[in-house]
C-alpha cells in the first residue's frame, strides 16, 4: 500500500457515505416519483464507489470487478422496472405525487 492510497482511504469513505446519505435524503424527502428514483440512483452509484474502493483496499480487484458488473446489472434491472412504474404513474396522474397514488387501487 503506497502513501496514495493511505490518505484517500478515507476520502473514498466519506464521498461514498456522503453520496448514500444525499440518495437517501432524495429518497425520504420528495413527493414526485421521479425524484425518488433518482434518490435511489444515487444511492446505487455509492454503493458501486464504495465496492470499487473496497476492492482496491483489499487488492482484490478481479473480486471487486465482478461485484460491481452483477451490481450494475441488478441497478439496471431497478431503474427500468422503476421507470416503467412511473410511465405508468403519469398516464393516471400527471402531477405523480406519491401521495395522491392511493386513488390507483384496481
Amino acid at each position: 500500500m503506497t502513501l496514495e492510497t493511505t490518505w484517500l482511504d478515507p476520502i473514498n469513505l466519506a464521498v461514498t457515505a456522503l453520496l448514500f446519505l444525499i440518495g437517501l435524503l432524495c429518497l425520504l424527502t420528495q413527493r414526485r416519483v421521479i425524484k425518488q428514483v433518482i434518490g435511489i440512483k444515487i444511492m446505487l452509484q455509492a454503493v458501486t464507489l464504495n465496492l470499487i474502493s473496497a476492492g482496491y483496499q483489499s487488492g482484490n480487484m478481479h473480486l471487486a470487478e465482478t461485484m460491481v458488473i452483477s451490481a450494475l446489472v441488478a441497478e439496471t434491472i431497478v431503474i427500468a422496472i422503476a421507470l416503467a412504474l412511473i410511465v405508468n404513474i403519469y398516464r393516471r396522474d400527471p402531477t405523480g405525487d406519491i401521495d395522491k397514488l392511493d386513488r390507483l387501487k384496481g
